[in-house]
C-alpha cells in the first residue's frame, strides 16, 4: 500500500510539473512511469483532470493494473492535492490521496511470492514520503493463499491515516522512520464460513513501531478486543498479539462446520502470542504465547454422551474425539481441521449433553500449542486432553483424548496423529479391561477395581462428577 502511494505522490506530482498544460500526454505518462514503478501495466480510462479549487489538484478515473496479463488492481478514482505555492516553486509537495472504490485481489503463490510483487526482488532505494492525509473509500481486498488454499474477503473498507511519512533510502531507513496515524474500517471480513462484522481499528505509529487496537468487531455473536504491536525496525519484524473473543455463541460457532447441529451456551476465548519473521512459516513457527477457552453450562442436541458411555460394548466403537474436537480443542481446533470427520457422533443419534463445565489452557511454543489444563465435566463424566497442534507444520502431535475416573486415571483414550487435513484417528484404546458398565470403573476408579496404582492423565481444574 505505501509503495502503491509512494509511486502516485511522487509521479503525479513529477507529471504535473513536467506536463501541466497537456491531458493527453500527461496521462500516457503516467500510465509508463506508474507502471515501470509498480513493474506493472498500467491503463488510465480517461485523462487526467486538474483543479486548482482547495489547492491544485490531479484526479485519476477508471485506473487499472495488471501484472502478467491479469487485472491485480482497480481504482474509481484517485485524487491528489498538492500545495500550490510549491508548484509556483517549481517543486512538488504532495498534501493528501484520497482512493475511491479500489479493490485489489492479492494472491500468494509460495514464500515471498505474490501476484502483485515479488519480496524477493531486488528493489533500488525509495524516495521520501511526507503526506498529511491518505483517503480510502469503500475498499474491498481478496487475499488467496494458494499452498493452504484459504481466501480472506475484506469488504466495505475505509482508511483515514494523517501524517504518513518515511525518511526515504533503503528498506532498513524506511522501515525505521515509518509513521502514520489513523483508522480503519471495514463492514465486512469473511473466509469460508467464519465471518466477522463492524470491524473498526485505531493505528498509531512512530519510528517503525506500530499498535493496532481493535474499537469492535463481532463474531459468533459476540463481541471482540485486540491489540497488535508490529515492530518493523529489525531485520525480522517483531509481533505481538493480546485478543479476546467474549459470550460467543457455541451454537453459531457450529453452524459454519455443522450446520445441521444444534447447540446451546456461550464461551470465552483469550488469545496471548508473539512471533517474529518476515515470512509467514517463520511467524508460526516463533509463535510463543497462551491460549484459553472458558464455558460454563453448554448443551448438545442430538447425542447423549452420558448414556453412551455408560454401555461398555457400544463405546468401542464411539469416537472419543468428536466430543475432544468440539469442546476441548475448542474453534481453535475445529477450524485447524477444517472440520475434518470430528462430527460423525452428530449423526442418528437422540437425547442431549449436558457440558457442566468447560477449561481448554493451552501454552504456545515454537509454533505448537500443548494442553496445559483441557478437560470438559458431564453430570457423569470427566474427559480431558493431552498433546498438542502444530500450527507450523499444521499436524496434530500425539493428541489424546481419555474418559477418566475419579483420581483422574485415564479409563480409555484415543489417539490423533498426522496433518490436519488428513489425520489418523485410531480406534478408542480400553486401558482396564473389565464386564459392566463403563460408568462403575468412573465412579469407583481403577484401583478399586484391579488393585493396580496409576499414572495421573489428567490432574487440573476440573473436578469429577459428584
Amino acid at each position: 500500500m505505501f509503495l502503491i502511494v509512494a509511486a502516485l505522490v511522487a509521479l503525479v506530482g513529477a507529471g504535473v510539473v513536467w506536463l501541466l498544460l497537456d491531458a493527453d500526454r500527461l496521462g500516457d505518462h503516467l500510465e509508463t512511469r506508474i507502471g515501470d514503478a509498480l513493474n506493472m501495466d498500467v491503463q488510465l480510462g480517461q485523462p487526467p483532470t486538474f483543479g486548482l479549487v482547495r489547492g491544485a489538484s490531479v484526479s485519476l478515473a477508471e485506473v487499472e493494473l495488471r501484472r502478467e496479463g491479469q487485472v491485480v488492481a482497480t481504482v474509481e478514482s484517485a485524487h491528489l492535492r498538492i500545495a500550490l505555492f510549491s508548484l509556483l516553486a517549481g517543486k512538488v509537495r504532495p498534501l493528501e490521496l484520497h482512493l475511491e472504490r479500489p479493490r485489489l485481489s492479492v494472491e500468494r503463490f509460495s514464500p515471498g511470492v505474490f501476484n502483485v510483487y515479488d519480496s524477493e526482488a531486488e528493489t533500488g532505494p525509495l524516495n521520501g514520503l511526507s503526506l498529511r492525509r491518505l483517503r480510502v473509500s469503500d475498499a474491498r481486498l481478496s487475499y488467496l493463499d494458494q499452498p493452504s488454499d484459504l481466501e480472506w474477503q475484506f469488504e466495505h473498507c475505509d482508511v483515514d491515516l494523517r501524517d504518513i511519512r518515511h525518511a526515504g533510502g533503503e528498506s532498513v531507513q524506511v522501515r525505521t522512520t515509518l509513521a502514520a496515524e489513523g483508522e480503519l474500517s471495514c463492514k465486512r471480513l469473511s473466509q469460508g464460513q467464519l465471518e466477522v462484522s463492524g470491524l473498526a481499528l485505531e493505528i498509531h505509529g512512530e519510528d517503525g513501531v506500530f499498535d493496532l487496537v481493535l474499537d469492535s468487531a463481532a463474531a459468533f455473536e459476540g463481541q471482540a478486543s485486540a491489540q497488535l504491536n508490529v515492530d518493523l525496525t529489525p531485520d525480522s519484524p517483531a509481533f505481538s498479539l493480546t485478543s479476546s473473543l467474549d459470550q460467543f455463541e457455541i451454537g453459531a460457532f457450529m453452524a459454519m462446520v455443522q450446520p445441521q447441529q444444534s447447540t446451546h451456551g456461550t464461551l470465552d476465548f483469550a488469545l496471548d502470542v508473539s512471533a517474529q519473521g518476515r515470512a509467514w512459516q517463520d511467524i508460526r513457527s516463533s509463535a510463543e504465547g497462551s491460549l484459553r477457552l472458558k464455558a460454563g453450562e453448554l448443551v448438545l442436541d442430538g447425542f447423549d454422551l452420558d448414556d453412551e458411555l455408560d454401555d461398555y460394548t457400544e463405546t468401542q466403537s464411539f469416537n472419543l474425539t468428536d466430543v475432544g474436537a468440539m469442546f476441548l480443542v475448542g474453534p481453535i481446533g475445529l477450524v485447524a481441521s477444517r472440520g475434518y470427520a470430528f462430527t460423525g457422533l452428530l449423526e442418528d443419534s437422540d437425547g442431549s449433553t449436558r457440558i457442566d463445565q468447560l477449561e481448554s489452557e493451552w501454552a504456545i511454543e515454537d509454533g505448537v500449542a500443548r494442553a496445559r489444563d483441557v478437560a470438559l465435566r458431564t453430570p457423569k463424566n470427566r474427559l480431558a486432553l493431552t498433546g498438542g497442534l502444530d500450527f507450523a507444520q499444521y499436524r496434530f502431535d500425539e493428541l489424546r483424548v481419555a474418559v477418566l475416573d475419579a483420581d483422574g486415571c485415564a479409563i480409555v483414550e484415543q489417539r490423533v496423529t498426522g496433518p490436519f487435513r488428513e489425520p489418523e484417528v485410531r480406534q478408542p484404546n480400553f486401558l482396564v479391561v473389565a464386564a459392566g458398565p463403563l460408568l462403575d470403573l468412573v465412579e469407583r476408579g481403577i484401583q478399586a477395581i484391579t488393585d493396580e496404582d496409576c499414572d495421573a492423565f489428567y490432574s487440573g481444574s476440573v473436578p469429577h462428577p459428584e
